[in-house]
């Protein structure tokens, strides 16, 4: 059995006098017990993405009375069996920091090998873990939502700050989506994963991969058109072309989160269009 001490320091507003209202403290605390729940279960079952309920399959977690301090509260992860207890210390932090960073949209790229495979794999795990972590995230930002003087500080004891949390971070999990379809949105897919629907896309006109999800009823030609593009984006220059209909899914700051596809068409490859009319 393995002990993971988590210290969350609330500071500015009433935490400076070691006090929170008692409906924001407990929706915090909820959401950071979600967000190590979900993180926690991804590094202990091989990158699996918890969707529903609020516990990791082989840990628990323990809160301990109020510290010292503007206002501390003390977490304790209790993980069961570990096969190697220093290694899993090392991955708990490392992949906290990744996954609360990109949905936070903060910098910072896997150290550890175990955190590197998951990043490293054909199915999207940060863009499948991201989604769900949103909403966690963004209870977890409570207090800073009814007081943006307040902010959170997630650390590791006696080593230092692990992750920190006010208005700004508030904004990246503060998501809404819009209402139009866009259509023309051309590229190619990069990862999917079948199970979840969610992949990444690089779209030509932007230059860089970004997150979509198709609907949970899509269609045997909508899943077929992505891994097709998958599958064929290695084969060079205009291959595996698709184009999505979508709405996008924005932050606060205005940050695209993701396209929720609606409709998919495959593109003819441009290239080979060209060599057959010469």
């Amino acid at each position: 059995m393995k002990k993971i001490q988590v210290k969350l320091s609330y500071q500015g507003g009433d935490a400076d006098l070691h006090m929170l209202d008692m409906y924001d403290a407990s929706v915090s605390l909820h959401g950071f017990a979600r967000a190590i729940a979900i993180t926690t279960h991804a590094l202990l079952n091989d990158g699996d993405v918890k969707r529903k309920g609020n516990r990791a399959s082989g840990a628990k977690i323990f809160v301990s009375p109020p510290q010292k301090g503007s206002y501390e509260q003390i977490l304790t992860l209790v993980i069961e069996n570990p096969i190697a207890a220093s290694v899993v210390a090392a991955a708990f932090w490392d992949i906290l920091k990744w996954t609360w960073s990109k949905t936070l949209d903060l910098a910072y790229e896997p150290e550890t090998s175990t955190v590197k495979k998951l990043g490293e794999r054909v199915e999207p795990f940060i863009s499948d873990i991201e989604e769900v972590l949103e909403s966690a995230l963004e209870e977890a930002h409570r207090p800073i939502k009814n007081n943006p003087e307040i902010t959170i500080t997630v650390a590791r004891p006696r080593v230092g700050d692990v992750i920190n949390m006010n208005s700004e971070t508030l904004k990246s999990v503060s998501i809404r989506t819009e209402n139009q379809i866009v259509a023309g949105i051309e590229g190619n897919v990069t990862k999917y994963n079948i199970l979840s629907g969610i992949g990444r896309f690089y779209e030509d006109k932007k230059g860089h991969t970004v997150s979509f999800k198709l609907p949970d009823k899509a269609t045997e030609r909508m899943r077929k058109s992505v891994t097709w593009s998958m599958h064929h984006a290695q084969g060079g220059e205009g291959e595996g072309k698709i184009e999505f209909h979508a709405r996008k899914v924005v932050s606060a700051k205005g940050t695209l989160k993701r396209y929720l596809v609606e409709k998919v068409l495959r593109k003819k490859n441009a290239n080979k269009q060209k060599q057959a009319d010469a």
